[in-house]
């Protein structure tokens, strides 16, 4: 509501301050009735003093793709306020871990808002270009092959020459690294992983197709180092049209990608970028190495996956 000017005669008698003090009094007390009636038809929930309102409601029906708004969903926010309390009450929201993660979601929330509000929605993939994609890439699909490992996860500081050496060794089987590492009192985690080839990289590919059941092999991951054995191969293709969807979403995310690095070195152009002399000294700068024991992903890939993560986070 807006409140005009009051126009006061000269003499601003008492009775002229009496009444507009009044009418003052009456406008206020309007809008916060006002408020208070329109704020009472749209808070659906109060846990603890904190309001949930219809339009959290419908934002969160929104996010989790929803057609109808349940009791669990109301339930669901309530329980996350119950949280959010406990937090504030342990002032969990001023810890300084916690507050860089709010400010990277904030962040990206922007980001990714900035980049669905300057691009449009990427063309639907042609008929050619899924089938394209399907003859080009054989070990994704009509030849791919399903690969079960037993591995050995160990810190990669144990991984020394001598170890290295044992895993390299003709007939050497993963017991044998096993007692080892027991031998050597070297603290490991076994798992069993299923691949398929549409997820390992070329080079390792290639190196698998002609590796025996029971080989070993080493793949380094940051910091740990993986004792791998090749356990079982075999085949699992997948037809055009089963791959079809697949392909399709593949395809879209791919020009989606292309969409974010082009508004990204726009937007480099226009700006003031400068980096630390410690930034300097980082390896591949700008680029999001992967490491898979079989060497790194391209620049061009490394590029787009980095302009990626920066819009859309870490997968």
């Amino acid at each position: 509501m807006k409140i005009g000017k009051a126009v006061l005669s000269q003499h601003h008698n008492l009775t002229g301050k009496v009444i507009v003090s009044a009418m003052l009094m009456l406008a206020l007390a309007a809008c916060g009735e006002k408020k208070a009636s329109s704020g009472s038809t749209q808070v659906v929930a109060n846990v603890d003093g904190q309001e949930i309102t219809i339009h959290q409601v419908n934002n969160e029906l929104a996010k989790t793709g929803g057609t109808q708004v349940t009791k669990q969903l109301l339930d669901g926010l309530v329980a996350r306020q119950l949280l959010v309390n406990a937090a504030k009450k342990d002032k969990l929201d001023t810890d300084p871990a916690v507050l860089a993660d709010m400010e990277r979601s904030r962040n990206l929330v922007l980001a990714q808002s900035y980049v669905s509000s300057k691009l449009k929605a990427p063309t639907r993939p042609s008929e050619q270009e899924v089938e394209d994609l399907y003859r080009k890439n054989p070990d994704w699909f009509a030849q791919r092959r399903q690969y079960e490992f037993a591995q050995l996860i160990i810190a990669g500081t144990n991984l020394t020459p001598e170890l290295n050496a044992l895993m390299e060794q003709p007939g050497k089987r993963l017991e044998d690294v096993v007692a080892w590492l027991d031998s050597h009192r070297i603290q490991y985690a076994r798992q069993q992983v299923l691949k398929t080839s549409a997820d390992l990289p070329p080079q390792m590919n290639s190196s698998l197709k002609n590796m025996e059941r029971g080989a070993l092999f080493v793949v380094i991951e940051g910091p740990t180092a993986i004792l791998t054995s090749l356990q079982d191969a075999k085949s699992a293709p997948v037809t055009l049209a089963l791959a079809t969807p697949q392909i399709q979403q593949y395809l879209v995310s791919q020009k989606q990608n292309q969409a974010s690095e082009q508004l990204v070195e726009r937007l480099k152009k226009d700006a003031k970028i400068e980096y630390s002399e410690q930034a300097k000294s980082f390896k591949d700068l700008g680029a999001t190495p992967v490491s898979t024991g079989e060497g790194v992903k391209d620049d061009e890939s490394g590029k787009n996956e980095a302009i990626s993560r920066g819009v859309t986070g870490f997968k």
